[in-house]
């Protein structure tokens, strides 16, 4: 009888074992998806606070729409955020909300720099690069984690380009 409950006890064991192994072996084996893309993007609000401490102080607050190209698909996207700038240089952060063609949407936080130089011509070139995180996701991106970075430049008035790279994982 003794021999019996100590066969019994050893099965289980073994099973709640494998059951564990075979769980962690699962969320080891999910692999991180390198993502590549362009946002195409249009200013669609902007607004100016100067700030009278500094001179070229200002802080701003905007919202941009546009279309993301690449390993991700087609997407579009609403990115809205802020920046402190002291003529033209400093930081920026928002969110950015992206919706793929099927509707499926993640978010992402990101934050970076700003930099503003003088074209030969004496006009501003402002352009900015920095990271971003996945902070949630729904349909085929619910549970999405990773992060990634961007780098980004006007190429008209009103109008800029960002070039992102990252990785993530969906868990499980």
């Amino acid at each position: 009888m003794q021999l019996l409950k100590s066969k019994r006890l050893m099965l289980l064991l073994i099973t709640l074992a494998s059951i564990f192994a075979f769980g962690v072996t699962t969320s080891l084996a999910q692999e991180k998806v390198k993502t590549k893309r362009k946002d195409y993007s249009v200013m669609v609000k902007y607004e100016t606070f100067k700030l009278d401490d500094i001179e070229g102080h200002a802080l701003n607050l905007y919202e941009s729409r546009g279309v993301g190209v690449g390993s991700t698909g087609e997407n579009t996207f609403i990115s809205k955020g802020q920046s402190d700038l002291v003529k033209g240089n400093g930081t920026h952060q928002g969110y950015y909300k992206n919706t793929d063609k099927d509707g499926d949407v993640f978010f992402s936080k990101w934050q970076g720099k700003v930099s503003t130089t003088q074209s030969p011509e004496g006009k501003p070139i402002m352009k900015w690069e920095g990271t971003f995180s996945y902070v949630k996701g729904t349909g085929k991106w619910e549970n999405i984690q990773g992060d990634g970075t961007y780098k980004g430049g006007f190429i008209a008035r009103g109008i800029y380009v960002n070039y992102v790279e990252g990785e993530y994982i969906i868990k499980k």
